[in-house]
């Protein structure tokens, strides 16, 4: 009969995330893992397999917890216009509040692994499907009540917009000051 687990699951999860996310998956040891969690390597292998299967759980949980963060945004303010500008700005916001300016860890997953290891590669996917869904939908919403006069297809302008925040996420890691990025966002939004 298998021992019950003795840590608090979403604490562990919470932790291994913030591990991943700090370090990388190629700068995240197993030690770091435990230290980090406080847990023993066979209580850390018992909870994930292995390493990667730790990181999958760390990708995982930060999608569910980005998703519920997010998922507001699809009925926010009066407009699409209005829940899409908002969204943008706060993807950035939340960025810089970061002491490290970190930025997504699924870009983070898809620029460090790729296709390496396939069921990362396929949870990565699926994630930033959400994401773009969400944003899909938003898009849909603004054509809907008039604020995106942008007639291309919503799903079409969703992978550009998501395109685009992957890529001004990535540049805030480095950039001196938001305002270029601000910028950037306010022409997205003119082009819809």
């Amino acid at each position: 009969m298998p021992r019950p687990k003795k840590f608090d699951a979403d604490l562990v999860s919470d932790q291994v995330l913030d591990e991943f996310w700090t370090n990388s998956f190629s700068g995240t040891s197993t030690d770091d893992l435990c230290q980090r969690t406080g847990l023993s390597r066979s209580s850390l292998y018992n909870a994930f397999s292995n390493k990667s299967g730790a990181y999958r759980h760390a990708l995982d949980h930060y999608g569910k917890l980005k998703d519920a963060q997010r998922s507001p945004y699809a009925e926010y303010g009066s407009t699409g216009r209005e829940a899409l500008t908002a969204l943008l700005h706060d993807v950035i916001t939340g960025q810089l509040a970061e002491a490290d300016r970190r930025t997504c860890l699924v870009l983070h997953a898809c620029v460090e692994i790729g296709t390496k290891e396939a069921d990362i590669a396929e949870l990565t996917r699926e994630n930033l499907a959400v994401f773009e869904d969400l944003i899909c939908s938003i898009v849909e919403r603004g054509q809907a009540d008039g604020s995106l006069r942008n007639s291309q297809p919503p799903r079409e302008l969703a992978r550009l917009v998501h395109a685009v925040l992957n890529g001004l996420q990535v540049h805030q890691r480095v950039a001196e000051t938001d305002e270029n990025t601000r910028s950037t966002i306010n022409t997205v939004m003119t082009l819809l």
